[in-house]
């Protein structure tokens, strides 16, 4: 079929993302840039609801279409999807359907979908059959690429329509809230992943982190610790430190973000929430790609890494020769930064932001 789709035409669009908690942040970059093209549309939106909540009341979007979570399971009950698709044809006929996720088995029943158009993403080791009309390669190696998530996002709209970058970041300020700032507030997330993925291989030990609330304290800042409740075991940490998992919603705990100083964590979902609320925040890279899942065009984001060869590995395994390392310190990428520079470097960078 014929591309560029003429944007005046366009009166409703479909985009359907399995999401975590940061996916939904490193989308916002595309929905500013289709709504600033085509402030006429209608912008609908298909995730899991887990993290659905956070576009709930976002200009950028005008239906949030909540999925339970089992639709993105692919299961012998859910092959391919189905459960998912289904809600995405209940919904209606479609002008243009993006389909923001890579693996082939989760966009080939977007020819299901009642659409005029449909665009994606595929890597180049792409199957004969796809259910796009356009789809966008993308490299074999596609978590060490050095192109950012939020930019493949964004090539969908840019594909379909032939309309040029307009250089928009991420973007949750609707979740920003008017209590008083608390600029001594330094938020610590331990954990990563969520429901659909483990985060387990990117995650600081755990053991560092008391020591690193105690070099924030020492130089007069209060830590916040935040995730779910029971994500970590505070009997470890000086005190000081304020326990605050599982004491907000995710919306509490994107307007808590911008009420503090600033954040650090690892490649996780609240590290993303952070920057789009423009919450100067550190994060803490090992196995994966900065450049694909770091910050995206701003300045008040900072990651620490360490320059060994084998970063970033992009595995779920830490697989590198140990060297006459102890093999309890896998991964070597993580264990390699010590609490004392993460704390100097974290509070250098939060130094230049004061809010």
């Amino acid at each position: 079929m014929l591309f560029p789709l003429q944007v005046g035409r366009i009166q409703r669009i479909a985009i359907v993302r399995c999401c975590g908690l940061g996916d939904v942040a490193q989308m916002t970059p595309l929905l500013r840039q289709i709504r600033h093209d085509a402030p006429h549309a209608r912008i609908e939106v298909f995730l899991n609801a887990n993290a659905a909540i956070l576009l709930e009341g976002s200009p950028w979007v005008d239906t949030v279409h909540a999925l339970p979570v089992s639709a993105f399971a692919n299961r012998s009950s859910n092959r391919l999807f189905w459960r998912l698709w289904g809600h995405v044809r209940r919904a209606g006929k479609f002008d243009l359907l993006l389909c923001l996720d890579l693996a082939w088995s989760r966009t080939v029943l977007a020819l299901t979908a009642r659409a005029r158009r449909r665009v994606g993403l595929r890597t180049e080791a792409w199957k004969p059959f796809m259910g796009l009309d356009l789809a966008i390669p993308v490299p074999l190696d596609y978590p060490r690429n050095d192109d950012h998530t939020s930019l493949w996002f964004l090539r969908t709209w840019l594909a379909a329509t032939g309309l040029p970058d307009q250089g928009f970041s991420a973007d949750l300020s609707h979740l920003e809230t008017e209590d008083a700032p608390l600029p001594k507030h330094i938020a610590l997330v331990p954990r990563a992943g969520n429901e659909l993925v483990s985060g387990d291989l990117k995650q600081w030990p755990l053991s560092y982190w008391p020591r690193l609330a105690r070099r924030l304290l020492e130089q007069g800042w209060t830590p916040v610790v935040l995730g779910r409740d029971g994500d970590f075991d505070m009997q470890a940490m000086p005190e000081g430190t304020l326990d605050m998992q599982g004491k907000l919603s995710i919306k509490e705990v994107a307007a808590y973000l911008y009420r503090c100083a600033g954040l650090i964590g690892n490649d996780s979902g609240l590290f993303h929430i952070a920057l789009a609320m423009g919450t100067p925040a550190v994060g803490l890279f090992g196995p994966t790609a900065a450049l694909r899942t770091g910050p995206f065009r701003v300045s008040h984001g900072h990651v620490i890494t360490v320059p060994l060869q084998c970063v970033p590995c992009c595995s779920n395994t830490c697989a590198v020769a140990a060297a006459g390392r102890p093999e309890s310190e896998r991964p070597f990428c993580l264990t390699a930064l010590q609490p004392d520079l993460v704390a100097e470097e974290a509070l250098t960078h939060f130094a230049s932001f004061h809010r």
